[in-house]
């Protein structure tokens, strides 16, 4: 799993660095199908803004990437809320990509039951 982290009108301090990058590595422990990640962090300094800070993110997986924005008021609750987005991502993702998934499971066992010999009851 490849991690690129990049800044936008804000400096990338180590404090910031450490804490996505441990945020992310939370996502490639539990879904072993991204190949990589990139994030933009990005900060506004207007003082008429109230969601100042933004964190932008894109996955490569097998499949069509994800991508995902999360606007806060600064740099670490946006890397908080990006994280919460990706993770309702990558489970629909996994979902939809699943064979396994319910939608299958539930549309196999009525095709079972409708084309069941009355013999096999």
């Amino acid at each position: 799993m490849k991690l690129n982290i990049a800044a936008h009108k804000t400096t990338l301090t180590p404090e910031i660095k450490k804490y996505t990058t441990i945020k992310m590595k939370k996502l490639c422990k539990n879904y072993k199908q991204i190949l990589e990640i990139d994030i933009v962090l990005e900060e506004a300094h207007t003082k008429s803004a109230s969601n100042i800070a933004t964190a932008k993110a894109n996955i490569s997986v097998a499949g069509p990437d994800i991508s995902a924005q999360a606007d806060e008021k600064t740099i670490f609750a946006a890397v908080d809320e990006l994280e919460r987005k990706l993770i309702r991502l990558l489970e629909k993702n996994k979902s939809a990509h699943n064979p396994k998934s319910t939608k299958f499971v539930k549309s196999k066992n009525l095709i079972n039951k409708l084309f069941r010999r009355s013999g096999q009851e």
